[in-house]
């Protein structure tokens, strides 16, 4: 999205979570993208050292836990992906005529004040046209992204004081859906289910075409377990990561975080229906760390009669086999860092 510079033969992809650092080295091998290194390392929770330390806690305490990932894990390469939170910025479709591409550079400029509610000098602000199968229609259709120039700059910071180079950064649902759905046709709901907050991104043909976020995560689903068995967050976060299904009858148990997830999913798919002929969802993508939540799976497959699964962002990457069982078990956490450092290997590539 906001690229900077590029050269080297590795790339790292970082994402900072509200609880978990991910990092993925990706080199090009044999012109395809092929893991070299990862590391994932828990960190505080970033809203509640913000509340009780100030906000000076991110900028400074992060850098120092990358470093430390980095030094244990060996990781070699110093160019960098990082991203950015999906709820820090902004992502949509404009129709525009048909026009040749310096217009339409002045066209977005101007189009923009539409969708931005503060003064484009504060925003960072890429686009690009999106590929129609019918060349001859006469509209475009443009993907204008959007983010807080402080909050761009807090990121490049952050990079930099880690001892790394920044080489670009990118929105999390867009890195997300290239690790996820990749250039695969069809319509695909991914689901991503954080610590605190849930990102449901509706995607066509690879196209992010709606993205919702809510306040409802892991934690959330820990505290009912919790609460409801009267025992610590910490014994509830064991208990939630077990093969104890709480979905079942005799469980009981009643999750209000997840009755607002699947209400917005509910929303999404309703939309469609009413906007498409072809309403048809191909699959519910599951991911993040709560993706792994016993039963979830069967859950919102039969909630929505859609074929649901959990994203495996490393089926798009090279590997060694010996790693697949690791792989296996941790593939819904790194979705968001293997799509920053697979746009590293398309940048990559495009500049050998």
């Amino acid at each position: 999205m906001f690229d900077f510079c590029f050269n080297g033969k590795k790339i790292l992809g970082i994402d900072i979570g509200a609880s978990n650092l991910k990092i993925i080295e990706l080199e090009l091998r044999s012109e395809k993208p092929y893991l070299s290194n990862y590391a994932w390392m828990k960190i505080p929770d970033i809203s509640e050292k913000n509340k009780n330390v100030g906000s000076n806690f991110f900028e400074t305490a992060i850098p120092e836990y990358i470093k430390k990932a980095v030094k244990l894990a060996n990781i070699k390469a110093k160019k960098a992906y990082v991203s950015i939170p999906s709820f820090g910025g902004l992502i949509t479709l404009i129709d525009f005529p048909k026009m040749a591409e310096e217009e339409m550079e002045q066209a977005i400029k101007f189009e923009a004040h539409k969708y931005i509610p503060i003064s484009l000098d504060e925003v960072v602000t890429s686009w690009e046209i999106v590929k129609n199968e019918n060349d001859s229609e006469k509209n475009s259709q443009v993907l204008l992204v959007a983010a807080s120039k402080n909050k761009v700059l807090s990121y490049e910071k952050i990079i930099k004081d880690a001892g790394l180079k920044p080489v670009g950064i990118e929105m999390e649902n867009l890195a997300m859906v290239d690790s996820l759905i990749g250039k695969d046709l069809g319509k695909f709901i991914i689901v991503d289910i954080g610590h605190r907050v849930c990102n449901i991104i509706y995607a066509e043909k690879g196209i992010i075409k709606a993205n919702r976020n809510i306040d409802a995560g892991g934690s959330d689903i820990t505290k009912t377990i919790a609460k409801s068995l009267g025992i610590t967050f910490e014994r509830g976060e064991m208990m939630k990561i077990s093969e104890k299904n709480f979905f079942t009858v005799e469980s009981s148990l009643h999750f209000p975080s997840l009755d607002l997830i699947a209400g917005e999913i509910s929303r999404i798919i309703g939309a469609l229906s009413n906007n498409s002929n072809d309403s048809k969802i191909d699959a519910i993508i599951l991911s993040g760390g709560t993706a792994n939540f016993f039963g979830l799976r069967e859950f919102i497959q039969e909630k929505f009669e859609i074929k649901t699964v959990v994203g495996n962002p490393f089926s798009r990457i090279g590997y060694d086999k010996k790693l697949e069982p690791i792989l296996e078990k941790i593939k819904c956490h790194f979705p968001v860092a293997i799509g920053l450092a697979l746009k590293g290997i398309e940048d990559l590539r495009e500049n050998k």
